[in-house]
């Protein structure tokens, strides 16, 4: 394993394709190809799986690439290390408003204690940016993606609703009953599609832009919603319910632009709050 290996390993995770990362790096697509069968025998894992529209990186890839990442951007900087002062650095950041704002600050506050002079100015979703947090549905092929936490979608219902006292719920059970809807959300086309399709009908009594909203109206006993859990679990005015014949889930995370270059203290922070997400999130788990 050498720098080098790591080089094209970033350029055709960041491309999606051999030819284009050998185009970027300036080498014949062999080159490419040989370095990556190398590193893959090098780390006992497979990094890319190839079709005939490119390459599309393996949950390994993922992992190794903010590392890979570091160890390019800390070798780049080795000649200014000693001479240069360290600048600020700006970074925009823009925020959907679906997701968990716990969860959100969390890994804001990792980025702020760990990355020396950042200064953060958070964006509506609509402006431009340097980093989203999203969803991975709403990624495009120009996107370079940092998954930090997976959320399964719940129902939610206020502690004495007549569903509170079963360990999971069933589509059938809640048809006809009222409900409280968001939008945007990122599964409601696949929930309009299966209740649609299993002849569910829900009464929506009102629909609303964020989950702090939803949950409010929960709690206040006017109706059921379908909640990622993350964004729920720590509010004690609610119950959180599973449904049995369905399967929703949703990944967050970071989105950049692919010719964008993130800094590579800025991309071990992004590292280091998935780790520290995994920790409070598996201590949640074992407080309930």
């Amino acid at each position: 394993m050498d720098i080098r290996s790591l080089r094209y390993f970033t350029a055709v995770y960041e491309e999606r394709s051999l030819s284009a990362a050998a185009k970027r790096c300036f080498v014949a697509q062999p080159s490419i190809s040989a370095a990556i069968a190398q590193l893959e025998d090098a780390l006992k894992v497979t990094l890319f799986t190839r079709h005939s529209k490119g390459v599309t990186a393996t949950d390994n890839a993922k992992d190794l690439y903010p590392h890979a990442c570091k160890v390019i951007n800390d070798l780049q900087a080795l000649p200014s290390l000693f001479n240069t002062p360290q600048n600020n650095l700006d970074l925009s950041v823009s925020l959907m408003p679906f997701l968990s704002g716990s969860l959100v600050s969390q890994v804001i506050k990792t980025m702020l204690e760990q990355v020396p002079n950042l200064q953060l100015n958070l964006v509506d979703e609509s402006e431009q940016a340097d980093l989203r947090f999203t969803c991975q549905r709403y990624l495009t092929s120009e996107d370079i993606f940092h998954p930090l936490w997976e959320d399964d979608y719940v129902l939610a219902m206020a502690p004495n609703h007549m569903l509170a006292k079963q360990k999971d719920i069933s589509l059938k059970q809640i048809d006809g009953l009222p409900f409280i809807s968001r939008t945007p959300c990122d599964i409601i086309e696949s929930w309009h599609y299966l209740i649609h399709k299993q002849g569910i009908q829900v009464d929506v009594r009102a629909q609303v832009k964020t989950e702090e909203y939803a949950l409010d109206l929960v709690a206040a006993g006017l109706g059921i919603s379908l909640i990622p859990e993350h964004s729920a679990r720590q509010r004690s005015d609610i119950c959180l319910r599973p449904l049995n014949d369905a399967n929703f889930k949703r990944l967050v995370g970071l989105a950049h632009h692919k010719s964008q270059s993130l800094p590579n203290r800025l991309l071990q922070s992004i590292l280091n709050s998935k780790m520290d997400l995994q920790k409070a999130l598996q201590k949640q788990l074992l407080d309930n």
